[in-house]
């Protein structure tokens, strides 16, 4: 122990005596270790850390689909599974949803999961005031009762703790609040972002949900029995599909079990490992580069070497005074990278919601402690481990004749500093080639069709007082007394008011824009074809107004465009896209011909008539597959069908074009305040921002390996540069004979520029190598380019070869400038 803090004292020592080796050092390991750590704290944080549920780790999702992620079911699925599983200790369901709390004559969209009775209790939490639901109050026709969230119950009602029992009006019905939960509550996971404003609300199973097997709006959770696995529950959960009850036309079944934690992190698990391997490089690169000064030390403190070596210390002891400089480098830049490491956080914290799951919960804890520990232990081993076995092999007696000759770019040292550069070239290369293959993907992504304009137009959404929500959809027979629709006594008035505000050249109703992630998903026949069993035709089904298309400034391919004049009492049409139009009407004219939308099973009763095709908007994401969808006019979606509630009744979008870019929401809250008081807007954005905000991922993923990569470059420049330049030292004297010789000066700066165009050459040579083995890994990140594409790998060439140049010329700049007679009268 006294020699280790001997040999500490020492190394400081050393190190003060260099502070410029020594900031370079710790400022290179601080960048390198910082970011490790910070993308570790993520996927610790995300991918690795149980989620705080009872039993998390056997909590799986049971979907509707074999291709995995949250994929509704049905009710009556759900119930099946929960009378028939063996495998599961329980089984638990809830519904997204959405809802208006009103409070103090102000309204206030939420989000207002549904969730069986028996989900908070298996979850194994408890509200902070109050009680869970019971029972009964999960049954059809049962109390209206709910449970707010904590900043919820702090914010609008100022932490009321006399809460519990009071009525509250959600969706135009009074609610009577049974408890409050905990700010650390946020099932379901998917709508985490939101759920800090929402409510819990219990399912009371409708009608529809329970005679219809179809009605995919369940989801559904089970924690399995000890020692099962999911491989298990899986067999277990295709047994029950097989003998469920089916009609002849209906397929049989599907159920996919999958960890919860992993289906909620599939979308983020790939970006956060290549990040991870990213960093790894950089990581490598910044050893790389502080081995290389480390052995410059060592080459200039050879004779130190030899005369500690000649006086009897053994290669042990150099070792350890040499790998506890190491050490304390790592030390200091560990310290300095944790900080880096915490600024991080700051930033992750502040991403756009969503885009990291659970980042108001990522922090640094005694797991990421330890990693950075063997983050130290690896850096001084890799740092240190190459100078430290230079001086172990190293013979004084050769170490002091070689000061008065210099040492040459082949010795051992040379070979290894030249080498450590091209590793540095290689992996700065692989790096630099994932930006260029990601810098192609975002330019293809901005480049691609949005099939809308952007410029001008501002879309918000608009929810009525009384919204119904989606959990408790239905169809009414009673047609004889339907009520008048929204549409009609609201949505078409609003919509007038709006287009006559100064400034706005068009608007139009929608249920929900591109890019607004909201599907509502239909099945539907072709009126005269023959059915030929199997599945049905499939798309998506959305309301609109007239102005819609020109609003958006998307193009009618044929026929018209849905207009105002389609009322009620008017022809039943619809508007079809270009995907629906190529994929069931291949090679004929879609005009004219009928769509039946469900029948008596779904409320529509009368088919409808194609009677124009627009053309394609981007669905859920740029550059992303476009769906079949179907456009129907406001005013004609019977208020008694199925796709009242989902597309007009619950809530709706506006999108209005400007003439210039002005700002709207104070101007629609005022409007809506007048003409249909009670409404929640929200969601305020325009077009361009739905984009940016769409295509976020994709440019957060090139600025961070585009970081990592000018890092590395950076990184490769000062390496390359510190080994030519100790070439040039060391070769001082062998410079001056050949000058002395006759070696004109551009000779001698060829020389040096030639020494590092061979190791940039090597480095990229290796690179290239690494990049195309590894191009498959990339692909899935990559939009209309491929993985080894030309153009991207011929940048890479030229861009690292004129930094290699560069980084070169100032050493050969120096090694021209030797006069030789001062060369030799110095040595």
């Amino acid at each position: 122990m006294q020699t280790l803090i001997y040999d500490i004292r020492f190394a400081l020592r050393q190190l003060r005596k260099t502070p410029g080796l020594a900031v370079l050092a710790i400022v290179t390991l601080a960048l390198g270790v910082g970011a490790n750590t910070s993308i570790f704290t993520v996927i610790e944080s995300v991918l690795l850390r149980p989620l705080p549920y009872a039993h998390s780790d056997q909590l799986i999702y049971i979907g509707g689909d074999k291709k995995g992620g949250f994929v509704s079911t049905s009710w009556l699925n759900y119930r099946d599974i929960r009378d028939q599983a063996k495998q599961l200790s329980a089984v638990a369901g809830y519904s997204q949803d959405v809802a208006v709390l009103q409070n103090n004559d102000v309204s206030q969209s939420v989000v207002a999961p549904r969730i069986t009775t028996n989900l908070i209790p298996m979850l194994g939490a408890k509200p902070l005031l109050g009680r869970n639901f019971r029972d009964a109050e999960g049954l059809t026709g049962g109390p209206n009762v709910l449970l707010l969230s904590e900043s919820i119950w702090r914010e609008s009602f100022h932490g009321d703790p006399g809460i519990v029992g009071k009525p509250v009006k959600i969706s135009g019905n009074p609610f009577t609040v049974v408890g409050v939960m905990p700010s650390s509550f946020h099932f379901p996971e998917a709508m985490r972002p939101d759920l800090n404003h929402g409510v819990w609300l219990p399912v009371q199973p409708t009608a529809e949900m329970l005679k219809d097997r179809g009605y995919h709006f369940f989801n559904v959770v089970a924690p399995m029995r000890d020692g099962v696995t999911v491989e298990q529950a899986q067999r277990e959960l295709d047994s029950i599909a097989a003998h469920l009850p089916r009609t002849k036309d209906e397929s049989v079944a599907v159920f996919h079990a999958a960890s919860y934690q992993e289906t909620m992190t599939g979308p983020v698990r790939p970006v956060l490992y290549a990040l991870f391997a990213a960093l790894g490089l950089v990581l490598l690169i910044a050893c790389a580069n502080v081995s290389n000064l480390l052995i410059a030390r060592c080459l200039g403190r050879q004779q130190e070497f030899a005369v500690r070596a000649a006086l009897g210390a053994g290669r042990k002891r150099l070792i350890g005074q040499l790998l506890s400089e190491g050490m304390v480098l790592s030390v200091l830049g560990c310290g300095a990278g944790v900080a880096l490491a915490e600024l991080a956080m700051l930033a992750v914290r502040k991403l756009p919601s969503g885009t990291v799951p659970g980042a108001d919960t990522i922090a640094i804890d005694w797991m990421v402690v330890l990693a950075l520990a063997a983050i130290a232990v690896l850096s001084t081993l890799l740092s240190s481990l190459l100078p430290a076995l230079l001086v172990a092999r190293a013979n004084p007696q050769a170490a002091l004749q070689a000061a008065s000759r210099g040492i040459g770019a082949r010795s051992v040292s040379g070979k290894l500093s030249g080498g450590l550069v091209a590793g540095e070239v290689a992996l700065s290369t692989l790096l630099l080639v994932g930006t260029g293959l990601l810098f192609h993907t975002l330019w293809n992504l901005q480049q691609s069709r949005l099939g809308f304009e952007t410029e001008h137009i501002t879309s918000f959404s608009a929810m009525p007082a009384d919204s119904a929500g989606f959990s408790a959809m239905q169809v009414s027979e009673d047609s004889a007394n339907a009520k008048p629709s929204v549409a009609t006594v609201t949505y078409a008035p609003v919509l007038e008011r709006i287009r006559d505000v100064p400034g706005v050249r068009s608007a139009a109703m929608v249920t929900a824009p591109p890019l607004s992630g909201f599907n509502v998903g239909t099945s539907f026949d072709i009126v005269g074809e023959e059915k030929h069993g199997g599945d049905k035709p499939q798309g998506r089904i959305s309301a609109v107004s007239g102005e819609y298309a020109s609003t958006l400034g998307t193009p009618i391919l044929r026929g018209r465009m849905i207009e105002d004049s389609d009322v009620a009492t008017s022809p039943q049409v619809v508007e079809i896209n270009d995907t629906l139009a190529r994929k069931y009407f291949a090679g004929r004219d879609p005009l004219q011909k009928q769509l039946n939308l469900g029948g008596k099973d779904t409320g529509m009763i009368r088919p409808y008539t194609i009677v124009g095709v627009l053309a394609d908007q981007v669905d859920d994401s740029v550059g992303g597959a476009v769906q079949p969808l179907i456009l129907v006019p406001q005013q004609q979606v019977p208020t008694t069908s199925l796709f009242y509630q989902a597309l007009l009744d619950t809530g709706v979008s506006f999108v209005m074009k400007t003439r210039t870019d002005i700002p709207v929401a104070s101007q629609m809250r005022s409007l809506f305040h007048e003409a249909a008081p009670g409404f929640a807007l929200d969601n305020f954005q325009t077009m361009q921002e739905a984009v940016d905000n769409n295509t976020f991922s994709q440019r957060l993923g090139l600025y961070l390996v585009g970081s990592f990569a000018g890092l590395a470059v950076a990184m490769v420049i000062a390496g390359l540069y510190g080994v030519l330049s100790q070439l040039v030292s060391y070769r001082r004297r062998e410079i001056g004979v050949r000058m002395a010789l006759g070696a004109t000066r551009l000779s001698v700066a060829q020389l040096i520029l030639r020494q590092g165009s061979i190791l940039i050459g090597m480095g990229l040579a290796a690179g290239l190598i690494l990049s195309v083995a590894t191009a498959r890994l990339i692909k899935g990140f990559l939009y209309e380019v491929q993985p080894v594409d030309g153009w991207t790998y011929a940048a890479v060439i030229v861009t690292l070869s004129v930094i290699g140049l560069i980084a070169a010329f100032l050493p050969a700049r120096r090694a021209a400038s030797i006069q030789p007679m001062e060369a030799l009268r110095t040595e």
